[in-house]
């Protein structure tokens, strides 16, 4: 079978590798950003944003 490809949510480029979250695709590179992000980091706040955005959007069903 192929890969299939999505735009990430978080870096908004197509990949071929990476996870959902609840809707939101999210690459292995951004994955691993988010995990590896100290809140003293200053894209913290970024991600924090990117996913809140999930969690509004999920209750809007």
């Amino acid at each position: 079978m192929g890969k299939h490809i999505h735009i990430c949510g978080i870096c908004n480029q197509t990949k071929e590798d990476g996870i959902f979250l609840y809707q939101l695709y999210i690459c292995q590179e951004c994955e691993e950003k988010i995990i590896s992000t100290s809140p003293k980091d200053e894209n913290y706040q970024f991600y924090v944003e990117k996913l809140r955005a999930i969690n509004q959007s999920s209750y809007t069903i």
